[in-house]
């Protein structure tokens, strides 16, 4: 190289390496020297105007604002992505869900026995014979009951499992929504079909209509879905999952009404936006004061009623 001239003002080498290879992609020879602050990137002054063209067409602010920036990208921790964590900060609606399950069931076990019929109804299992009398507020508190420590151990696992996904694509608010109204009209379902002497119990219905929310989320507002792909596979399980832990007294209808209900809504429910505008927060805040007022009102009723 004959008569080098610099480029720019010194940057640093990495990023000066990173400009020197830009340039060897166009065919321009370049080599670095040191200076005080970085390296100068030297260039023929025959190519000095064609390598300046190139380097501002690739870094429009300028080199040394782009090193900068980058120094800067480099040295600050990233933050993992909400929906790439298994708990991420809107995760604490499925641990409140889970928390609330837990403790009716000891309720249950202190009151008799989670699996003897008087105390599954005194606690708010789900009856056709009883909701047809007017306890439609059972067709919620149902899913908080469950029958049998293995019972309520599948399903808190699984919720632990699929929850989050869907929180983190939702939000808490938007996610207490679609667990409670899909388990609701699960049991409403199943309250139309069942026999009216079948007593159910069970947040199987509402974890369904999460796996059918994750899926149509994924398949309507795909970058809001951004759940890793052992969510998926676990979601395939979780079918199973709630099957082996209901026993052979499944509940199929709610299981199906609770799937189809979660689908819709995930269909109908946007995600929120990174900067959520006034509607947007108004639709979240809608969502969890829904969510809440059905599961308040519903145990506010079952109290009255004992």
């Amino acid at each position: 190289m004959n008569d080098p001239g610099p480029l720019a003002a010194p940057i640093p080498r990495p990023f000066a390496e990173e400009v020197a290879l830009l340039l060897a992609s166009q065919g321009i020879a370049s080599r670095l020297a040191g200076a005080p602050g970085g390296v100068h990137i030297l260039v023929e002054r025959l190519e000095l105007a064609r390598a300046s063209t190139i380097v501002i067409e690739e870094y429009p602010e300028g080199l040394v604002a782009a090193a900068a920036t980058r120094t800067q990208t480099r040295t600050r921790p990233r933050a993992q992505p909400e929906a790439e964590r298994w708990f991420g900060p809107s995760a604490w609606i499925v641990f409140v869900i889970v928390a609330a399950c837990v403790l009716v069931f000891l309720g249950e076990v202190r009151a008799g026995g989670s699996e003897v019929r008087s105390v599954l109804l005194e606690f708010g299992a789900s009856r056709p014979a009883h909701v047809r009398t007017g306890e439609y507020w059972r067709l919620v508190t149902a899913m908080f009951v469950h029958i049998g420590a293995r019972h309520l151990l599948a399903n808190t696992l699984t919720l632990l499992v699929l929850g989050p996904a869907l929180a983190a694509a939702l939000g808490a608010p938007r996610f207490a929504f679609v667990y409670v109204v899909a388990g609701t009209l699960g049991n409403f379902f199943s309250y139309r079909l069942a026999d009216p002497d079948m007593v159910s119990a069970g947040a199987s219905g509402a974890i369904l209509g999460v796996l059918g929310a994750l899926g149509s989320q994924r398949i309507r507002f795909q970058a809001s879905a951004r759940y890793r792909g052992w969510q998926v596979v676990a979601a395939l399980l979780a079918y199973l999952a709630i099957a082996v832990g209901a026993g052979p007294g499944v509940d199929s209808a709610a299981h199906l009404g609770g799937l189809v209900a979660g689908a819709g809504i995930g269909l109908l429910l946007p995600p929120p936006g990174n900067a959520p505008a006034r509607f947007d927060r108004g639709l979240s805040a809608a969502c969890g004061g829904v969510a809440l007022a059905l599961v308040v009102g519903a145990f506010v009723a079952l109290a009255r009623a004992s």
